[in-house]
């Protein structure tokens, strides 16, 4: 008997290990090899590719055709599944795959038009560019075919049940005019601006939009009916809802792409050269939104990072210079208001002329729930030269994925105008860029970034550095563009483009340094000027906040020469000028709150005045901090703003915001409470009021147990950054693809940057997606670091290898001329198939 049980145990010990090492093989099998050798029908001539540490490719090809096709091979390998996700977001195609749920972002992103500016410019590009495209995408389907038939498609396809379609040349553009998409943000502000005008009127609501530190609104000559509601603080609104986009559309996060970039001439360094070091700021997401290679063939040699379904280095350098890149932040966006005719078929234009609205059809496959079936929903889309009408994306705010304000206005539409209608020519550009050997060949290339408004700076081993901004920029006639203008008034719109020469942009400073940080461009500072000086465009009117640009120019100018570590020190930086703006104020208003209200004024000695502005993780005065800024906004503008307060919150991760204008001037109409008839309240009550609600806050957002006894959480405590799979908020699913939470230093105003909405100021949303410091005397000396690692694949033991090294401010060589002796980690060897 005793025997029989044994049996059985062994039994069932063996089944058991067979059916893990089948679920163990099975996990791991999407998984690439990094040594052997592969034959590829497509390749012409044979490509090496070497893997050094963390996976990091060298490719090394006879000819650029075959050098492309490699890097469309060797990237989907990693990043299949985020590649496909991406150029169907960006398309519209979601619901092909997701049905249904997925049909808000279809809807939002096929209005855009997106894939229709990605088609207008591959059309438009000379045969050998769409060639060279047609090869990446070779190289892409190339690894696709090779993963059906082996049956080693990504863990998301299996889970889903789903199977890739093929890559196309001009997904590659698709993918780019979404990343120009996420650096254009004057929309949000603009509709947000509509919103508070229905409260305000459009006089007062102008206070709520400063352009930069004591620079108010541009004082635009408004010809917009003033629709101001009877009661603003009780008028009918709808509140700014949480995106509810479904997990498949949820990789539609992302905030205005940010960054900081700074670069020192050889005057300022140790060994006389160059250094530039950058670290762009996106939405958190896994993968990683960078993918690091280095790529070689005659005639060409780049190192850097690409955007997965990109072709060629994105942010790197080559034998002569590195370049680097921020959110321009220009304004590149305008809405119009359009007046209908009574049956909706025109627009009233200057001298009662009607015009006809242009319409165009749309047709959006989504998948239903009986497996095969699919069916087609017809979408229309009208425009007039003043854009495309967005209002069906406006009407609820679950309405689109970006999450933009709901607006109502009556006899009206709103038009959206962008510079989409014009053919890009990025992947030119890129090109260019990635070949340039003077500083002037790399400025010039940036004319070709028709669609993207970037910052690029460049650093060259002559020991010289150069910026320029890219994008075409609109040619308005009256009005800023700041604000919404009236479509019926003779004047207002856009007559082309100014020529790419009016750009601002700067080489060889006096100050023998440049930053950008998004911060405004003014004629004053040297580092935003062109050589033509009074012909010198302004190129926007929003900014964000200066206070990481002032930070990085303070340490930039303290006594010292420099090195590489310098620089990497520098982006670990955690100290906020912003905090110490508002702690300014509170010292200023702290005798007047004393007064009115002592037990406020002990909150403030006791949580926040001893406190330097250092955003670390294991902080207690920043975490006070963190939900410091909200309660300040409610006490401040709540009474009048209503449920409408959280739409003018969420701007402050994209623009300077109002409260920072206050704290600074101590100036603003808001600060009487308008619910307080019996009192007059000033600066120091609105204090008093904000210290109380972020103590309460405090103590209800983290138990005092999980503060391991102490009095308050630390910044760590408090808030965290989770890594989100497009399956995030799914059952299960979220939690087995998801990386985190992690508690995190930083702060939005900190160069280690770590942003969170006002409206959800625990969640960290926003970071640096990788760090570099280029080295131009000695390009093997270049570091850098991926939030994660280089694979998209869930058991990759590449997928987040770098993590720790990110976390903690360290960073790793980037190769070139290979890995370094000793670290390859396997030799690929690719080889045409003959047969």
């Amino acid at each position: 008997m005793r025997s029989r049980w044994r049996w059985l145990l062994l039994g069932f010990a063996v089944t058991f290990l067979i059916i893990a090492g089948l679920l163990y093989w099975w996990l791991h099998r999407p998984n690439p090899s990094y040594a052997g050798q592969l034959k590829l029908a497509a390749l012409k001539q044979p490509v090496t590719v070497r893997y050094g540490p963390h996976a990091v490719p060298s490719i090394e090809a006879e000819s650029l055709g075959d050098l492309l096709f490699a890097q469309g091979f060797v990237v989907a390998r990693e990043r299949h599944w985020q590649m496909d996700l991406l150029r169907r977001l960006a398309g519209g195609r979601l619901a092909e795959l997701f049905g249904e749920d997925a049909l808000v972002a279809d809807r939002f992103y096929r209005t855009i038009g997106l894939s229709h500016a990605a088609h207008l410019s591959f059309d438009a590009l000379e045969p050998r560019w769409q060639r060279l495209l047609q090869r990446y995408a070779d190289g892409v389907n190339a690894y696709l075919d090779q993963a059906l038939a082996e049956h080693r498609l990504p863990l998301e396809y299996q889970v889903l049940g789903l199977e890739p379609s093929p890559w196309q040349p001009h997904d590659s553009l698709l993918v780019g005019a979404y990343m120009a998409w996420l650096n254009s943000g004057n929309l949000a502000e603009e509709l947000v601006f509509l919103r508070l005008a229905q409260r305000l009127g459009n006089a007062r609501a102008l206070e709520l939009f400063p352009t930069d530190l004591g620079k108010p609104a541009p004082a635009d000559a408004f010809e917009l009916p003033d629709y101001r509601l009877a009661s603003g603080r009780r008028s009918a609104s709808i509140p700014l809802a949480s995106i509810s986009a479904p997990a498949s559309a949820r990789v539609d996060r992302a905030a205005q792409a940010l960054s900081n970039a700074w670069a020192i001439t050889g005057q300022r360094t140790r060994d006389g050269a160059a250094l530039l070091a950058n670290d762009p700021h996106l939405f958190v997401s896994l993968p990683s939104s960078w993918y690091e290679l280095e790529m070689q063939a005659p005639g060409y040699h780049a190192a850097g990072v690409s955007l997965p379904g990109v072709p060629w280095i994105l942010l790197g350098h080559n034998e002569h210079l590195a370049w680097g890149l921020t959110a321009a932040v220009a304004d590149t966006q305008d809405v119009f208001l359009e007046r209908l005719s009574e049956d909706g078929t025109q627009v009233l234009r200057p001298d009662d002329r009607w015009e006809p609205i242009e319409v165009r059809v749309e047709r959006i496959r989504v998948a239903s729930a009986s497996e095969g079936l699919q069916e087609t929903i017809a979408l229309p889309i009208r425009s007039t030269r003043h854009g495309v009408l967005i209002d069906a994306l406006l009407q609820t705010p679950d309405a689109n994925p970006a999450g933009l304000a709901a607006v109502r206005r009556p006899r009206e539409r709103i038009a959206l105008r962008t510079t989409f209608d014009r053919p890009d020519r990025a992947f030119v550009g890129l090109w260019r860029l990635n070949t340039a050997t003077s500083i002037e060949e790399a400025r010039a290339a940036a004319e070709d970034f028709r669609q993207v408004a970037l910052s690029l700076l460049f650093a060259h081993r002559n020991g010289r550095i150069a910026w320029q901004v890219s994008g075409l920029m609109p040619r308005r006639g009256r009005g800023s563009g700041a604000f919404p203008a009236p479509g019926w008034v003779s004047g207002y719109g856009w007559n082309g483009y100014l020529p790419f020469a009016r750009n601002p942009g700067v080489s060889d400073p006096a100050s023998e340094r440049l930053v950008s940080a998004n911060d405004a461009m003014t004629a004053g500072d040297e580092d935003h000027t062109t050589a033509g000086g009074e012909d010198r465009l302004v190129i926007g009117h929003s900014w964000l906040a200066p206070f990481r640009a002032q930070r990085i120019k303070a340490l930039l100018d303290r006594p010292g020469t420099f090195d590489l570590g310098r620089m990497e020190r520098m982006q670990s930086d955690r100290v906020s000028l912003e905090a110490t703006l508002y702690l300014a104020s509170l010292r200023r208003h702290l005798p007047e709150i004393k007064r009115l209200d002592p037990a406020a004024a002990k909150l403030a000695e006791t949580r926040l005045l001893e406190w330097s502005g250092d955003f670390s993780e294991d902080s207690r005065p920043a975490a006070f901090f963190v939900l410091l800024r909200p309660a300040l906004y409610r006490a401040l503008y709540g009474d009048e703003l209503g449920p409408d307060l959280e739409l003018l919150m969420g701007l402050e991760t994209r623009t300077y915001g109002p409260l920072a204008e206050a704290m600074r001037s101590d100036h603003s109409s808001f600060w009487d409470d308008r619910e307080t008839s019996e009192q007059q309240e000033g600066p120091a009550a609105i204090w008093a009021r904000a210290l109380h609600a972020t103590a309460r806050a405090l103590q209800e957002a983290v138990p005092l147990e999980e503060a391991l006894g102490e009095a308050a959480p630390t910044l760590a405590q408090l808030r965290r950054l989770t890594f989100p799979h497009a399956f995030d908020g799914e059952p299960l699913l979220g939690t087995l693809f998801n990386l985190g939470p992690i508690g995190r230093g930083g702060d939005h105003g900190t160069i280690d940057v770590a942003l969170a909405p006002l409206t959800h100021p625990r969640e960290i949303g926003n970071v640096a997606s990788m760090r570099v410091v280029f080295a131009p005397s000695n390009w093997g000396a270049t570091r850098g670091t991926l939030t994660l690692g280089q694979s998209g694949h869930r058991l990759s033991r590449f997928r987040a290898d770098q993590l720790d090294d990110w976390l903690s401010g360290q960073s790793h060589p980037w190769p070139w001329e290979g890995p370094a002796a000793g670290q390859v980690l396997g030799t690929l060897e690719l080889r045409p198939d003959r047969e």
